[in-house]
């Protein structure tokens, strides 16, 4: 009995992190809060630029992307999922991220119930004839019971390596939308076309410079060589990352502020 009620636990977080991920509010840039909005992250002049969405037609905050499947911009927009029919972004991460945790360790605990179920029905009858009375009709009917355990076995490993690749991106401070941008960094950088340059504002910034066009450009530059060199400035470190998704920031608390 007392076995069953860490399992019973996890499965009804696991319940509740999916309804919450589904239903709570992304993080929808609308008229009302895209001041707010795009208050809460600075401008990086490298994978983020002031600028206007221009389905939306509202100030694009740093960190948000629109959605095409949501017609909508997000903030701090990770992706769309379709299996919440939402976007993943600045509000619901922490239930998109609790309800993987928690559909892991159900996985692993089902891949344990029913590879023992199967090792014992294999020591009594053979895996070639496995079948269990129905006790009710009194017949003899096919056991998938094999077949289900395959399944939880190939599923298992996949939500808990998706689950450690979400956890390790807001460990480093970035989302899936923003690792497709850094590896292109990283592609600039690889191909000798990524420049520290002086911007119209005095300040700096990371631009990309085609081969081509380098010799004929007479601002003052330098290239970035490493990654290593450039700053992730939503990083702010391990504990405050995961902090900050467990609380984000939102609209109404920063009025009652």
């Amino acid at each position: 009995m007392h076995s069953r009620i860490p399992i019973a636990l996890t499965l009804a977080a696991n319940i509740f992190t999916y309804a919450m991920a589904c239903a709570t509010d992304p993080g929808v840039v609308d008229s009302g809060n895209v001041d707010w909005a795009c208050a809460q992250f600075k401008y990086d002049r490298m994978l983020y630029f002031e600028s206007t969405c221009r389905t939306c037609h509202l100030r694009k905050p740093a960190r948000s992307k629109h959605c095409s499947v949501c017609g909508r911009c997000v903030q701090m927009m990770d992706h769309h999922c379709i299996w919440l029919n939402n976007c993943v972004g600045l509000n619901n991460a922490r239930w998109f991220l609790g309800f993987l945790a928690s559909f892991s360790m159900v996985c692993v605990y089902g891949v344990y119930i029913l590879g023992s179920a199967v090792l014992e029905l294999r020591h009594r009858t053979g895996l070639a004839d496995l079948m269990v009375p129905d006790e009710a009709s009194g017949k003899m009917v096919k056991l998938l019971l094999a077949v289900l355990t395959v399944f939880v076995v190939l599923l298992a490993p996949i939500i808990t390596l998706f689950t450690a690749y979400q956890l390790r991106i807001v460990m480093l401070g970035y989302t899936t939308n923003e690792e497709a941008k850094w590896l292109n960094v990283a592609a600039a950088i690889d191909d000798g076309v990524l420049f520290a340059v002086c911007g119209e504002d005095g300040g700096e910034m990371l631009e990309v410079v085609e081969k081509e066009d380098q010799e004929a450009d007479s601002r003052e530059k330098s290239p970035v060589v490493s990654l290593s060199d450039v700053v992730n400035a939503y990083d702010r470190g391990l504990w405050q990352n995961l902090r900050f998704l467990v609380f984000p920031p939102t609209h109404q608390r920063a009025k009652l502020g």
